[in-house]
């Protein structure tokens, strides 16, 4: 009965908790139901497009259960027909579901291997166009990114690099890791930087039950040219693009 209350503690109301509780589970189902017709389609079309149009279903779906409203600005800075190299903070899991769902471009996620162990969710990811890597060996995984990033350089997809390198435990900002901008430069791709607002208190780190009803802001900034820079300029580059994420990120949204 204390855990119960300390648990309930959190949130503004009980009415929340349990509306948290109940968009939980009925997450679980949908995502098993996009995941099924997802796999099902891509097998039968042998394309590569059910994954990016379930996927942003899913994620629209995801926002609406859970009562969250997303306040867009800059989408006029992605051409739909250009490759880019987003650079974003992270603050939860709801930085995934937003971008998805509102960022008007083809968005790959540099993701971990062990995602492909979940039932249903597992096999969807391994059938897309995401980029899945093995974390413990990291000069195999820059070496998959970077040839998938050349592969597809023609065909107007954004990779999305979580800069920190993990969720932010305190709601601020912290050190950019440079795998970003060192692929940008490789590849001659631009870099958009992504800042997103709000999404911690939806989700924190280490929590399990959503807490809906709110609204996210994503800021995406102008793209910022690669071309013709050397590999010398990744330092540099990573705290412009750090400088501009932070200014156009509002911790208390």
């Amino acid at each position: 009965m204390d855990s119960v209350a300390t648990t309930t503690a959190s949130f503004s109301s009980p009415l929340q908790f349990l509306w948290g509780v109940g968009a939980a589970i009925v997450m679980f189902c949908i995502t098993v139901f996009w995941g099924v017709v997802c796999i099902l389609l891509t097998l039968i079309t042998r394309q590569s497009w059910p994954p990016d149009v379930i996927g942003r279903i899913w994620c629209r779906w995801i926002l609406t259960l859970c009562g969250i409203h997303v306040d867009l600005e800059g989408a006029e800075h992605i051409d739909r027909r250009r490759s880019y190299v987003i650079i974003s903070n992270h603050l939860s899991n709801f930085d995934i579901w937003t971008t998805v769902a509102c960022v008007p471009a083809k968005v790959r996620f540099v993701a971990k291997k062990e995602l492909l162990r979940f039932p249903i969710f597992g096999q969807a990811l391994a059938l897309s166009d995401h980029i899945i890597i093995d974390r413990s060996k990291p000069e195999e995984a820059v070496e998959i990114i970077n040839r998938q990033a050349r592969e597809r350089i023609g065909e107007g997809f954004c990779i999305l690099f979580y800069a920190e390198g993990t969720r932010s435990r305190d709601g601020k900002i912290h050190e950019f890791k440079k795998g970003g901008a060192a692929l940008a430069l490789r590849a001659g791709l631009p870099i958009i930087p992504m800042s997103v607002s709000g999404t911690r208190k939806f989700l924190p780190r280490g929590s399990a039950i959503f807490r809906p009803g709110g609204r996210v802001k994503i800021v995406i900034g102008e793209p910022i040219e690669t071309a013709g820079l050397g590999i010398a300029a990744r330092d540099e580059l990573t705290e412009r693009v750090r400088d501009i994420v932070v200014k156009n990120y509002i911790e208390d949204y």
